[in-house]
C-alpha cells in the first residue's frame, strides 16, 4: 500500500484548504467594532464582576456571622 502524495491530498480536500470569497474579504476585528464600544463592553462587564463579588462576599458574611 502506497501512501498518497501531497498533491492528491491537496486536491482530494482543496475546498478545505484554500479560502473562500468571504474569508478573504472578512473585515478585521477593530474594524467592525470601535474601540469605544470594547472599552465600554469591559467597563461594565467589570463593574458587574464587582457587584457579584460584593454580594457574594455579603452573603457569606451573613452566613458566617450566625455560626
Amino acid at each position: 500500500m502506497q501512501t498518497p502524495s501531497y498533491a492528491d491530498i491537496h486536491n482530494r480536500y482543496r475546498d478545505l484548504t484554500t479560502r473562500t470569497a468571504r474569508q478573504t474579504n472578512a473585515d478585521g476585528f477593530l474594524e467592525t467594532r470601535h474601540v469605544i464600544d470594547i472599552a465600554r463592553s469591559l467597563f461594565v462587564s467589570s463593574l458587574m464582576w464587582v457587584a457579584l463579588a460584593v454580594i457574594v462576599y455579603t452573603v457569606y458574611s451573613m452566613v458566617a456571622g450566625t455560626r
